[in-house]
Formats: C-alpha cells, sequence, structure tokens
C-alpha cells in the first residue's frame, strides 16, 4: 500500500519522488500498485520515468506499443509501481542487479508500521559489474570529485573517449552532487546521482549505483554512516500473498539490450518452492513458462492458494469465523490453474 504523506510525516515530505510502501503484514514481498495516466503533448516515456521515479527498462517494459520519444497527446501509459522485494533479511539498502532497483528499510521506531522506499538504479555494465555482497555506508560525501580508477582511465583511452584524471565536483560531475562511499573495492563502489538522469534504469556505470539527481538528495540525509547495504543478483523473484502467487523475471545484467537469458526452470521452481512453504497452490505451468520467457521484469499471477481465507481484519473478510473455501481472492485475470501443488518442483521439467 503506497503511503499518504501525512502518515511518516518528514520522511516522506524527503522523499517525495520515490515510491514509499508499507511492508505486507504477512511477510511477503510483493509491494506497490500500477498506475494509469494519459499523457500529454510534450511527453517522452523517459521524461514519465523520472516524473514518477522509475527506470528505463521499467518504463519501456510497461508500455511495449507507446513510442519511447513521441507518445503523443492523450495516449494511455502505465506507469510500473509493483515490485518483489528481493529475498534477503529486508534491512538497511538492498540493491537487486538485475532488477534495477534500490531499496531502503528505515529502522521503525516502536509501534511504527515497517515502511520501505524504493528508487530505480543504473549498476555497472558488462566490463565494470557492481560485486555483489553484504558492506556498509563508510562516507557521506556532498559534492563530491571523481577520480577515475587506471582501469577506466584505460578503457576509455581505449574507446577513444579519453576523460581527465580528476573530476571536480559541480552539475557536470558524473557522480553527480551527493555521494554514498561502501566498502566495496577499497571505497571504490558508490550509490550516488549521475549528470546523465536519462540512462537511470540502465547497466551503465563502472561499478558504482547510480540514482536520479533527486533521489540521491531525498536518500543522502537520511542514510546513516553504517547502514549496511546488501547487494543481489537475483533475476527472479516470487512472492506469495493474499492468496495469490506472482512471479517476476528479469534479464540478466550482463545483456547490455536487455535480452532474457534461457529460463532455467529448475532455479525458478525452486524460487517458487521457497515462495510457497507449507502453502498449497494450483500453479498454471503455462503462465509460468510464458513471464520466465518475455523476461519483462513485471510481476505477473502465476498461481492461486487452496483452502485460503482472508484474515478477519481484511476488507470484505467474514466477520465471523467460517470453514476455508477452495477459492482465493479475485484478480482481474485469473491463470489457468493445474491441479494444486505443494512443491512446485513437481512441474520442474516442463518443456
Amino acid at each position: 500500500m503506497r503511503l499518504a504523506a501525512g502518515m511518516v510525516g518528514s520522511l516522506l515530505a524527503t522523499v517525495s519522488h520515490a515510491a514509499v510502501f508499507t511492508l505486507p503484514p504477512d511477510g511477503s514481498s510483493l509491494i506497490g500498485q500500477d498506475q494509469q495516466i494519459q499523457s500529454v503533448k510534450t511527453d517522452t516515456l523517459l521524461d514519465l520515468a523520472r516524473r514518477y521515479s522509475v527506470g528505463y527498462w521499467e518504463i519501456q517494459e510497461a508500455n511495449p506499443k507507446v513510442d519511447m520519444w513521441l507518445p503523443g497527446q492523450g495516449t494511455n501509459v502505465t506507469i510500473p509501481g509493483r515490485f518483489i522485494v528481493p529475498t534477503v533479511e529486508h534491512k538497511g539498502i538492498i540493491i537487486n542487479l538485475p532488477q534495477h532497483r534500490l531499496f531502503y528499510f528505515p529502522k521503525a521506531r516502536r509501534h511504527e508500521q515497517p515502511i520501505v522506499i524504493t528508487y530505480p538504479a543504473s549498476p555497472g555494465e558488462g566490463d565494470f559489474p557492481t560485486p555483489v555482497g553484504v558492506t556498509h555506508i563508510v562516507r557521506k560525501v556532498p559534492h563530491p570529485v571523481w577520480i577515475p580508477t587506471a582501469h577506466i582511465l584505460k578503457a576509455h583511452q581505449e574507446a577513444g573517449d579519453p576523460i581527465p584524471k580528476v573530476w571536480p565536483a559541480g552539475p557536470d560531475n558524473p557522480m553527480g552532487e551527493w555521494a554514498l562511499e561502501t566498502s566495496l573495492s577499497h571505497g571504490e563502489i558508490y550509490i550516488h546521482g549521475t549528470n546523465n538522469p536519462m540512462a537511470i534504469g540502465m547497466s551503465v556505470t563502472h561499478g558504482c549505483v547510480r540514482l536520479y539527481p533527486e533521489d540521491i538528495a531525498a536518500l543522502f540525509p537520511i542514510v546513516r554512516v553504517g547502514t549496511p547495504v546488501t547487494i543481489v543478483n537475483e533475476p527472479v523473484l516470487a512472492s506469495l500473498q493474499g492468496g495469490e502467487l506472482y512471479l517476476e523475471v528479469h534479464p540478466p545484467t550482463t545483456s547490455a539490450d536487455h535480452t532474457p537469458a534461457p529460463p532455467d526452470f529448475d532455479k525458478i521452481s525452486q524460487i517458487i518452492d521457497t515462495a510457497l512453504g507449507k502453502n498449497v497452490v494450483a500453479i498454471d505451468w503455462d503462465k509460468v513458462r510464458e513471464v520466465a520467457t518475455q523476461a519483462n521484469g513485471i510481476p505477473q499471477l502465476i498461481g492461486l492458494q487452496a483452502d485460503y481465507t482472508p484474515p478477519a481484519n481484511a476488507p470484505g473478510a467474514p466477520q465471523q469465523s467460517q470453514p476455508a473455501q477452495q477459492t482465493t481472492q479475485q484478480t482481474t485475470q485469473q491463470p489457468s490453474l493445474s491441479a494444486p501443488r505443494h512443491s512446485a518442483s513437481e512441474s520442474a521439467g516442463a518443456t
């Protein structure tokens, strides 16, 4: 559920460009909702992406039939706002490289409902991958000076694009105006802004993680030195929420043009199994194959939980305890279900 501004006070005022959500009380990892808007004559999809804090590939995949540069007056545009949070501990900062997203979990005060703030991000490209691992923020650097490494200088020289050995602070600095230094790669990996916001949401950096200028400006003052940072490579995510099973699949970060990789159905089945736990869910394996093959990064419904009864405090739930029914919450697009499965791996070998 996206929060109203008054619910988190000054924090939301600071992060007005971000997507801010309460964490699901049932422990699931699916957050957010999509929006439908209409473009105006002067819009591009990248303008809308920045306005709503979504990335390059996210806006393109959500609107495959809309012209990137000239959507036109009155065109229906989907703003993707539904995400499955990676499976690691929801603490500090989490960056999922294939998802091109950063998630920040502010420490909740007593009796406060935990929230998550998420921003589109640009990790490293092929020759300069962002390292996976657990680190923390060691320093906050306003108006950073960029000193490229020898490896970066050499790569630019060989590409016929030489760059200065020292890049002074200012609006033309590729690091932008704010930077959070991590301990990765001997302090060479930062979370920072950019002077090229059009590329946010693509893998384009020298290993650092870039955010929109306004997003890093919002994140910078609320993140403390010592905040843990977990960088993961999870192209496949699954979540069971409210009796519905969702699957989200992304191309690998090694794909410069965002081309999907051949699906690994054994791995996908293992991830679905983990999301299911002990729950019995009827899974549409044709839909699983479709989602895995498309790999467009959009969470999609692939199964329904048997014997699911909404919690007593859920909207529309019965006021008194009733026997569980072989039904689940209705959605606009129900999958064609197979027989209920407890273990997703029972259908792993489907071709």
